[in-house]
C-alpha cells in the first residue's frame, strides 16, 4: 500500500508544474507594454527548463504596392488566318485572337500597341482591340476590377493588304507583336511624387 501510494505521488509530481516566481503582468491592469516583472525566480517546469513569457507582440505589417498580372503571358500567341475582307481594295485579310486572364489589386485600364516585324504587314493596315462579346464591340481600352479577381478578355488583331507573297505557303511567319498596358484609373495624387509638407 506505501509502494503505491509513493508511486502514485511521484507520478503526479511529474505531471505537475512547478512555478518558482510569479510573472506580474499579462493580463493585470498594471503591466506596461514590454517589460515583465518577476517576483522572485523564473518560472520553471519540474524538468528544470524555464518557462517562457511573452513580453509583448509586435504587429507586422507588408508593404504590398501596385500589382498586376497577366496569367501565362509568355505562352498567348495570336495566329492570324484569312478572312473576308469588307472592302474589296483590302484584299487578303486576316484576322485572330487569343484570350487572356488579367488580375490586379487596383482598378486598371488596359491598352494596346503594335510592334511590326518583318515586310508581310504593310504600313499601318493593321489594328488591335479588345472584345468581350465575340467582335460585336471592339473597343481599344478596356477596364478590369481591382479585387484581385481575374477578369477574361480577348485581344484581337486585323490585318489587310498583307504582303503574303513574302513567304512561302504552309508557313507560320512572325509579323509583329501586341503589347498589353495598363495604367490605374485613378488620378494620380501629386504628394504621392512631391513631399507636400
Amino acid at each position: 500500500m506505501v509502494k503505491k501510494s509513493i508511486i502514485a505521488i511521484a507520478l503526479m509530481g511529474m505531471l505537475a508544474t512547478v512555478s518558482y516566481g510569479q510573472a506580474s503582468g499579462g493580463d493585470q491592469p498594471y503591466q506596461v507594454p514590454g517589460q515583465i516583472k518577476i517576483d522572485g525566480l523564473w518560472p520553471a517546469t519540474f524538468t528544470w527548463s524555464y518557462t517562457p513569457i511573452e513580453i509583448c507582440r509586435i504587429p507586422i505589417f507588408i508593404k504590398v504596392g501596385m500589382f498586376i498580372e497577366i496569367e501565362n503571358c509568355a505562352n498567348k500567341k495570336i495566329v492570324l488566318e484569312q478572312v473576308s475582307c469588307s472592302k474589296p481594295g483590302d484584299f487578303p485579310c486576316y484576322s485572330g485572337c487569343v484570350e487572356i486572364k488579367v488580375r490586379a489589386n487596383f482598378e486598371a485600364k488596359l491598352s494596346l500597341k503594335l510592334y511590326k516585324i518583318g515586310t508581310i504587314i504593310e504600313g499601318n493596315n493593321w489594328k488591335t482591340y479588345f472584345t468581350a462579346d465575340g467582335g460585336v464591340t471592339k473597343p481599344t481600352t478596356y477596364i478590369i476590377t481591382g479585387d484581385g479577381n481575374w477578369n477574361t478578355v480577348q485581344v484581337c488583331v486585323e490585318a489587310w493588304a498583307a504582303n503574303i507573297y513574302a513567304a512561302g505557303p504552309n508557313t507560320q511567319v512572325q509579323v509583329g507583336e501586341v503589347a498589353v498596358l495598363a495604367i490605374p484609373t485613378a488620378a494620380p495624387n501629386f504628394c504621392d511624387y512631391f513631399n507636400c509638407d
